[in-house]
């Protein structure tokens, strides 16, 4: 489950908790999981799911749906197939740095729209 310091666990509506929810609603797009997937027990979430394969092993975690489409786009663009990647780890970073446990080190919403903006704009394709 998710940890029990967000709103879930009773604490106070705040900004950083919207920017934690976030982080979790990115990561559940990302990943194809729920935060209350089965797998998820014994210590594992959806966070240290995610922050346990980063940078090496995104693919292991990245939803095999969103894989396959992306295929299609490193094959039109065999120049940029590593642009995927960067484009997938660089999402992942975004949505754990939303979701860190101490809410005084998450990134504000405001830097959330400049990270996404530039991912954006990093890419090669449209």
């Amino acid at each position: 489950m998710l940890r029990n310091n967000e709103y879930g666990g009773g604490s106070h509506v705040s900004t950083s908790g919207d920017v934690y929810s976030y982080g979790v609603l990115l990561l559940e797009m990302l990943t194809g999981k729920s935060p209350t997937d089965p797998m998820f027990n014994n210590g594992l979430n959806i966070i240290n799911y995610v922050e346990n394969n980063l940078p090496d092993n995104i693919f292991h975690v990245v939803d095999a749906y969103l894989q396959e489409e992306s295929e299609g786009l490193a094959q039109a663009y065999t120049e940029e197939q590593n642009a995927v990647y960067q484009c997938f780890l660089s999402l992942l970073k975004v949505a754990v740095s939303c979701a860190l446990q101490d809410p005084s080190e998450r990134i504000s919403m405001r830097e959330v729209s400049k990270k996404l903006n530039g991912i954006k704009m990093s890419l090669p394709f449209e």
